[in-house]
């Protein structure tokens, strides 16, 4: 029996765990901003250099994202993980 008919590649999306070091600060973590989605998705990638080229990453209103692979698996990572609420003083921008 050759190992192709017993061995299988794992995908990326089980090789792979995406993980951010910090959380991006939102105004409000139920309905992010196109500006913070980006800001997620580059904290994404800014710390998982190793995902693969072709990688996509769609970051939904309430953070919540999916990470699809050039190889077609998915990664899902949950708002809470993701993004957090800036405090009332991060929200106010007070100008003198």
């Amino acid at each position: 029996i050759t190992g192709d008919k017993l061995v299988e590649e794992k995908t990326s999306a089980e090789k792979l765990d995406p993980t951010v070091k910090a959380k991006t600060k939102v105004d409000d973590p139920t309905k992010l901003t196109d500006d913070e989605k980006k800001e997620v998705e580059d904290n994404i990638r800014d710390n998982n250099p190793g995902l693969p080229e072709e990688t996509k990453i769609e970051v939904g209103d309430n953070g919540d994202t999916t990470i699809t692979y050039p190889d077609k698996s998915v990664d899902t990572i949950t708002g809470d993980k993701l993004v957090e609420e800036k405090t009332s003083a991060e929200k106010l921008d007070p100008t003198v």
